[in-house]
């Protein structure tokens, strides 16, 4: 029985560490709601058991999934079960072999996606691809509410001038706008100037 429980409690936490972050959005608050799930069970198993050593485990279970939660689970929406590196590379043929202007650059291509999802980031979203000589980069921007979404490239957080970004896995990061343009970012991101 205390196994069973246990292992419902890991699942269970584990589940809303992985549906609750959003990308762009505060890990810090996805964070604490699996936290504090995790210790109100733990503390009604103590109280209702009597079991300090179970409540302990419960306690142990809830920081490995607030730890999953803040660090761990959009990297894992990025590449398991999701077909987004294969998406982004898609994104990147077309201005990878177009005619280039005289500075070496293709011009930004944009597409609306109203249906399906890149990784984490479902329907509505506007993806942009863009080749320099430097590097390229296709950004998955959510069309609806603050500026926020996922980013592939291989310029690193240059790429989110005055933006809050965060590294996720590979060439895969995590971006949001900045309404003060000074850098006040979400708990975990961290704001790259403008050039």
């Amino acid at each position: 029985m205390t196994a069973a429980l246990l292992l419902l409690i890991a699942v269970v936490l584990g589940y809303l560490g992985w549906v609750l972050p959003d990308p762009g959005g505060s890990l810090a608050i996805p964070t604490l709601i699996v936290f504090g799930i995790g210790s109100i069970v733990a503390l009604a198993i103590w109280i209702v058991t009597g079991s300090i050593a179970t409540a302990m485990t419960a306690i142990g279970l809830t920081i490995v999934a607030s730890v999953w939660t803040f660090e761990f689970s959009m990297p894992a929406a990025v590449v398991w079960g999701s077909n987004a590196t294969a998406q982004a590379q898609a994104a990147l043929l077309p201005p990878a072999t177009a005619p280039r202007n005289t500075f070496g650059v293709v011009p930004e291509q944009c597409s609306t996606h109203l249906t399906g999802n890149v990784g984490p980031l479902a329907a509505h979203y506007r993806q942009c691809a863009l080749s320099t000589p430097e590097g390229s980069v296709v950004r998955y921007t959510a069309t609806r509410g603050p500026i926020r979404g996922l980013g592939y490239t291989n310029l690193g957080g240059a790429t989110f001038p005055d933006e809050c970004s965060r590294h996720l896995t590979g060439q895969w990061w995590m971006f949001t706008g900045t309404t003060s343009g000074t850098g006040d970012c979400p708990i975990g991101y961290q704001f790259n100037g403008g050039p």
